[in-house]
């Protein structure tokens, strides 16, 4: 399997023949690899995975492509994606075959989404999806060109959601009476960090000497099955400063616990245990119920009134870039081009 260097890229490329479905030897030309021996393992993969003919059914090809995907993507990121293909995209397109679907047949199964009253973002994810599978067909099974066209959906987020520091108030005095689920969600809206970060936290993880936590993990609930995963980005892993009583707060909660591992999960909860118990406090507080997610916005709020920059914002929520904080928070960072322009009048 020869490789080739592009010196005037500084990439690696591959280069080779194969038979295609007609029994026509073709070349195939593959550029931009990083190392050699990625271009190495991609002209290994197509020659495995390439179907003698494209004339396949749909649900054939699937099956190839969840065999490529599964090893190459965590656990959790693969319950979530194929599912959404075996009840969304499954149905319609299983039994069509591969060289036949055309753009016009994305569209008939747009429709069919639209008419299904799902989300913005669900849709769009979805023909993300079923777009990654057909570019899968294009590089490993023969199919000359991806049907998918014109997006569904939309990137965009329903709008934010999250409690004031005074609904907040409202909302945690409904919980000083149970110490576990009052430290729960003391640490989600003072630190911002997801749920899943939340519900991997040991004692190791806390740092009463310096009043810090660290984040170097994450917790998913899967088919019945409870896991611990590194975070889905380089940048989930940080160390969050918390204020002294958010320390004391979960040095009273570690006392409460019997003999405990400081190895093991420091709060053994399912999700829909803390989403519950959030629906019922805020219901009884009289404030919005909102999702738990949405407390990460309300720190992140909290964040912002305080004065804090995008920068310090990215940093203690673990976003990859400030430029993903200010795409979620812009509207709420408070200078406008007046202020701006009367501040530099100033000067």
């Amino acid at each position: 399997m020869p490789s080739y260097k592009d010196d005037k890229n500084n990439t690696w490329y591959c280069k080779f023949y194969y038979t295609d479905w007609t029994g026509k030897k073709r070349q195939k030309l593959k550029r931009g690899f990083k190392l050699q021996r990625e271009a190495k393992e991609w002209e290994r993969i197509f020659l495995d995975q390439f179907a003698k003919s494209p004339d396949i059914t749909f649900i054939a090809l699937y099956e190839k492509y969840k065999a490529y995907y599964i090893p190459r993507v965590k656990e959790s990121t693969a319950a979530t994606k194929l599912p959404m293909i075996e009840k969304h995209i499954l149905p319609f397109f299983k039994n069509k075959v591969l060289s036949d679907i055309a753009p016009a047949d994305i569209a008939e199964w747009q429709n069919e989404i639209l008419s299904k009253n799902l989300s913005d973002t669900y849709m769009n994810q979805l023909n993300i999806v079923l777009s990654s599978v057909f570019n899968y067909a294009v590089d490993y099974v023969g199919l000359q060109k991806n049907p998918c066209g014109k997006k569904i959906g939309s990137r965009k987020t329903r709008k934010l959601s999250f409690w004031t520091p005074d609904e907040y108030k409202l909302f945690i005095d409904q919980l000083r009476n149970n110490i576990q689920y009052f430290t729960v969600f003391e640490i989600l809206y003072y630190t911002g960090m997801r749920e899943g970060e939340l519900l991997a936290l040991t004692l190791n993880d806390v740092d009463f000497a310096k009043n810090q936590i660290h984040i170097n993990k994450t917790y998913y609930r899967i088919t019945g099955k409870d896991l611990i995963n590194t975070p889905k980005t380089e940048k989930g892993c940080r160390t969050i400063d918390i204020p002294v009583f958010l320390a004391e707060e979960i040095r009273e909660y570690s006392r409460r616990l019997y003999k405990p591992d400081p190895e093991a999960r420091l709060f053994p909860l399912r999700p829909q245990y803390i989403r519950s118990a959030l629906q019922k406090a805020a219901a009884s507080a009289g404030v919005e119920i909102i999702r738990v997610h949405d407390i990460r916005h309300s720190h992140a709020s909290l964040l912002i009134n305080l004065g804090a920059n995008p920068v310090l914002v990215a940093d203690r929520l673990g976003h990859e870039s400030p430029d993903i904080t200010l795409k979620i928070y812009s509207h709420l960072f408070p200078h406008s081009q007046k202020e701006i322009v009367s501040k530099i009048q100033k000067l």
